[in-house]
């Protein structure tokens, strides 16, 4: 199972627009639970040491938001 760091929404606030390498953007995303999360690999492919704190956050087990079912018409696109 992919393991994921709980963030505070000041901790996500900090992350969002910033990048773990040279070319890649932190993605804080919401789990099942609501929480604000990044994922381990984020994390181990973090260069810049002013995110060092992010190596003493606990990981956890991914718990992905439920899909929601998809409503409405289900008819043939061309409205035959």
């Amino acid at each position: 199972m992919a393991q994921v760091a709980i963030l505070t929404v000041n901790e996500k606030d900090s992350l969002v627009g910033q990048k773990y390498d040279s070319v890649s953007y932190f993605n804080p995303i919401q789990d099942c639970n609501d929480d604000w999360i990044i994922s381990k690999e984020e994390i181990d492919a973090n260069i810049y040491s002013e995110f060092d704190w992010l190596y003493d956050l606990a990981l956890s087990d991914y718990c992905p938001k439920p899909v929601p079912p998809i409503t409405g018409d289900t008819g043939d696109f061309l409205g035959e």
